[in-house]
């Protein structure tokens, strides 16, 4: 479900302190199903959670983040706040809330901040984090327009924390990726190269790939591949008799048609009027 940010208002289900140590156990919690958005923010651990299969080590200052759909198992110890959020301001789910349901379950909504959200995430910022949770713990529950305005902004404020942590987290993560697509991009050009196949590789969204490719190049990734295409066919055209045809495949256009239209899309001429400018003939 494409959820817009205007639309993004999230209120708090639970906060709660949860005491692993305390209770002594050493196996495996049981495996769930995760039915919302669940921030798990850690004070001290000596162990991890499995999701989808994984299991992902933690330690104090960490923050496990789940998304609705995860399947998660705990692995102990650890001490940790759990605070769950509805993201469209569903607070009548709070009273007597315990991890949701499937009834009640929210979607994984498609949206450019929820789509960055790691599994785990390490906020610089440890002491507000830590200042941010208790806050919300501490008024989550309490009654009261100002216990209540004090964990809608302790929230939002957490929230924000986590969301420019995990943009950033993305962008440094995603540097070598959008290099590599570069780089692919201007060794083989001219073969039949696919921009989807290059962003299933990089393993990230399709808008978050273009735009970190426009950061890193001023350029859309077909914007890239249509102009080294053209600069190679210029080229040809210049030092070659060979076809318009055969230069059209030798730069990665198949349909003659096609190349030619490209052509007088970004040169302003046809690749016959451009041989002529330049005062070349064929025999």
């Amino acid at each position: 479900m494409r959820l817009p940010i205007q639309y993004l208002n999230p209120v708090v289900l639970q906060c709660r302190l949860f005491d692993g140590y305390s209770l002594g156990l050493e196996t495996r919690y049981g495996s769930r199903v995760v039915y919302d958005y669940e921030f798990e923010y850690y004070l001290q651990s000596d162990g991890g959670i499995v999701i989808d299969g994984k299991f992902i080590p933690f330690r104090a200052g960490d923050i496990c983040l789940r998304k609705p759909g995860q399947v998660v198992q705990g692995v102990p110890p650890y001490r940790c706040y759990i605070l769950c959020v509805d993201m469209l301001g569903n607070q009548t789910r709070s009273p007597n809330y315990s991890f949701g349901t499937p009834d009640e379950a929210q979607a994984r909504y498609d949206n450019s901040l929820l789509n960055g959200l790691p599994d785990k995430l390490t906020l610089r910022k440890k002491d507000v984090a830590v200042k941010l949770m208790e806050t919300i713990y501490q008024a989550h529950g309490a009654g009261g327009d100002l216990q209540y305005f004090s964990e809608k902004s302790s929230l939002y404020y957490f929230l924000q924390e986590i969301f420019r942590e995990a943009y950033a987290y993305r962008v440094k993560g995603s540097t070598r990726k959008i290099n590599e697509a570069i780089a692919t991009i201007r060794q083989d050009y001219a073969d039949s190269l696919s921009v989807e196949s290059l962003i299933a590789e990089s393993g990230l969204s399709r808008a978050f790939f273009h735009s970190r490719f426009r950061e890193e190049t001023g350029m859309t990734p077909n914007e890239l591949l249509t102009k080294l295409r053209i600069e190679k066919a210029q080229n040809l055209l210049s030092v070659t008799k060979s076809s318009i045809g055969d230069i059209g495949a030798l730069c990665g256009y198949l349909d003659h048609a096609y190349f030619a239209r490209v052509f007088r899309q970004q040169t302003g001429l046809s690749p016959t009027e451009f041989r002529e400018r330049i005062g070349w003939r064929t025999e």
